[in-house]
């Protein structure tokens, strides 16, 4: 990546110069590493300001109904990509989570297979993606994997505690949800989440608005209809460039 090459770069010619005048290596090496160390930090994050700033200029279409034209400034952000590793895998991320919420399923997965692995959000999609197509044991397999980076959120536990239920393993079910309790045991959601598998009671989908709106960015077909009205009553009046679709943004964890 040119950050890296070129703070490299700069730390090749401070190690030569260090060399030529201290007369030995050691008196090069140091500035060498402190040069490689600031310069690449600072063009990190010279490069992370400008994805920031291009994300939030996607937004603001994405938030006035113009999707094409928030999607395409999306796009754009794949030449900082030349720059910086992982703002590929970011802006993958952002277009395979807009896909999702327009349920273009297909180009959802595209996008979220190419996207970091080691974000949760976007391996619960692919994991959702997996169940939709009835291939329960691989969307298991993808959530297992991604316990590294979601095991502090209680959502996390929640969809790979219902992909199990629905799959019809409530023994799996009922282990997921526990694992999660043992990271997470203040979460209330969780501990009533529990305590329906536990006792053989129905898991209505209902329950999981303890869990929104991060819930609904996976499974908006849970989504009770009263909020999908009022979703639409305040689209109503804006400029469409196409689908429209709730914001590609992670966040918002239940207590």
């Amino acid at each position: 990546m040119y950050n890296l090459a070129i703070a490299l770069g700069i730390a090749t010619v401070l190690f030569a110069l260090g060399t030529v005048v201290g007369g030995t290596w050691i008196a090069g090496f140091i500035p060498a590493l402190l040069a490689l160390v600031i310069a690449y930090f600072l063009l990190a994050r010279r490069t992370g300001r400008q994805l920031e700033t291009l994300l939030k200029t996607a937004m603001v279409e994405f938030e006035k109904g113009r999707v094409e034209k928030g999607r395409k400034i999306v796009e754009a952000g794949f030449e900082l990509g030349k720059w910086q590793f992982l703002v590929k895998e970011q802006l993958h991320a952002q277009l395979g989570a807009l896909a999702y919420m327009q349920r273009d399923y297909k180009g959802a997965r595209t996008h979220l297979a190419k996207a970091w692995s080691r974000h949760w959000q976007s391996q619960a999609m692919l994991a959702a993606l997996d169940h939709r197509d009835g291939k329960s044991t691989e969307a298991l397999a993808i959530m297992d994997k991604a316990k590294g980076s979601g095991k502090k959120d209680p959502t996390f536990w929640a969809l790979y505690t219902w992909l199990a239920y629905d799959s019809g393993d409530k023994d799996q079910a009922l282990k997921v949800v526990n694992e999660g309790l043992a990271k997470l045991e203040d979460s209330e959601a969780l501990k009533q989440l529990a305590d329906i598998i536990r006792n053989d009671k129905r898991l209505k989908t209902n329950f999981f608005r303890a869990f929104q709106p991060t819930w609904y960015q996976f499974f908006p077909e849970h989504m009770p209809r009263s909020m999908m009205m009022q979703m639409a009553a305040k689209q109503q009046g804006q400029q469409r460039g196409g689908k429209t679709f709730p914001q590609p943004r992670f966040g918002g964890k239940p207590r």
